[in-house]
């Protein structure tokens, strides 16, 4: 090659190369700037991160010492709870309890099987949420599972002083109705009671007639059997429903009932009518006098009601699941504002009602685990449904179980 030629190349190849350079450096100046400014951008965003993260851990410090807070609050408020918390595990394991379980219960430690401190320490098994321990106290019981951890939480309640106060108070009240049927009784038994005294000692006069003297023993006799009557349903009502169990066939008892009834109805004119009683044996178990005394006092309550040629029915109608005996009378019916008090004791219309009757028949009925209602018969006068469960004739005997009291009959 010529000279001239080599210098025009190496000419070329200079200024190609410049050119190369100045873009490169231009790139250069181009993404040095972007980095600047993603550098600057994530200066920002570390500052708003570290802002972030500062307003987090501030928060979850406050929430930290909430929670500590809350957890000893949680703690003396275990501490001062008059019932016994016991935290068990699922292998029934004592993991945690409060001072009132360690008062509870004999030497009671982290770590004792739950069932060996039962067995240390109560007597009976638990009959509705209430067990009673070796040392007579009775106590509430209330369990509850720790989910969605394993195991479960105790809470146990001295309730022994609570039940105690109840049954002084239950007694209280006992004692305050049997005064008021002792002095209502007093009272209604007075009149009669003179009667008889008066009707006894004319029967001693020489100068009486036979007719005079059968009189005065016919009128001796029936203020005695007031007396007898109102006697009875005091005692029947100071009972309480505690009764002597056995089986009963109401349809016998209503007959009975019936012959009972029969020649003091015929006294008064009044009809008998016994439609609907069976003739095939309908069982409950229960009191038969109680349950003869009861209905008795229904029947009779209908006759004092019923006014001369008057007609009383009496029915045995099959209810499902109970018996229902159901007397009527045709007479004036029960007033709808004493509706709600017909039950009550010594409430009555009578000048010589005690009030007690148809108390009687309540406390009856709830002590048979039945019941015992009124309304108005279709005829006119009330209606006095009396419902009791049924039973089978091969039925075992047993004692009834239901304690009514005075109060609650009320």
């Amino acid at each position: 090659q010529s000279p001239e030629v080599a210098v025009t190349i190496m000419t070329s190849a200079n200024h190609l190369s410049r050119q190369q350079l100045e873009h490169a450096f231009q790139l250069f100046n181009k993404v040095s700037g972007q980095l600047t400014e993603s550098y600057a951008q994530l200066q920002d965003q570390i500052k708003e991160l570290n802002l972030e993260l500062a307003a987090a851990r501030s928060e979850r410090m406050r929430q930290l010492a909430e929670k500590e807070r809350y957890a000893h609050r949680f703690a003396q408020l275990l501490d001062a709870l008059p019932a016994a918390v016991v935290v068990v595990d699922d292998a029934d394991k004592v993991q945690q309890f409060n001072p009132a379980a360690s008062r509870l219960f004999d030497a009671i430690a982290i770590g004792d099987s739950w069932c060996e401190i039962s067995q240390r320490n109560i007597l009976t098994d638990r009959q509705q949420d209430e067990m009673t321990f070796y040392s007579g106290a009775v106590v509430s019981f209330t369990e509850q599972p720790l989910a969605p951890e394993p195991g479960r939480i105790l809470l146990l309640l001295d309730v022994s002083e609570t039940r105690q106060l109840q049954v002084r108070a239950e007694r209280q009240q006992r004692l305050s109705a049997m005064g008021q049927m002792a002095a209502q009784l007093a009272h209604q038994i007075r009149t009669p009671l003179s009667s008889a005294l008066l009707y006894t000692t004319h029967l001693s006069r020489s100068d009486l007639t036979e007719s005079q003297r059968q009189k005065f023993s016919r009128r001796s006799h029936r203020t005695l059997l007031q007396m007898e009557q109102q006697i009875n349903d005091m005692l029947a009502f100071s009972r309480g429903g505690q009764y002597e169990s056995q089986p009963v066939d109401l349809s016998r008892l209503l007959h009975e009932m019936l012959q009972i009834l029969a020649p003091q109805a015929s006294e008064k004119g009044i009809h008998l009518r016994h439609s609907g009683v069976r003739t095939t044996p309908a069982m409950v178990t229960g009191n038969h006098s109680a349950l003869l005394g009861a209905m008795m006092n229904i029947a009779l309550n209908a006759k004092q009601h019923c006014s001369e040629g008057g007609s009383i029915s009496v029915a045995l109608n099959d209810a499902g699941g109970d018996w229902e005996m159901v007397v009527c009378d045709d007479g004036p019916g029960v007033p709808e504002e004493i509706l709600g008090k017909i039950f009550d004791p010594f409430f009555t219309t009578r000048n010589q009602g005690t009030g007690l009757g148809l108390a009687v028949c309540q406390a009856v009925a709830l002590g048979h685990q039945g019941r015992v209602s009124v309304d108005s018969a279709p005829l006119g006068g009330a209606r006095f449904h009396f419902a009791l469960p049924k039973s089978t004739a091969r039925q075992s005997h047993r004692r009834s179980d239901s304690r009514e009291l005075i109060g609650s009959a009320a």
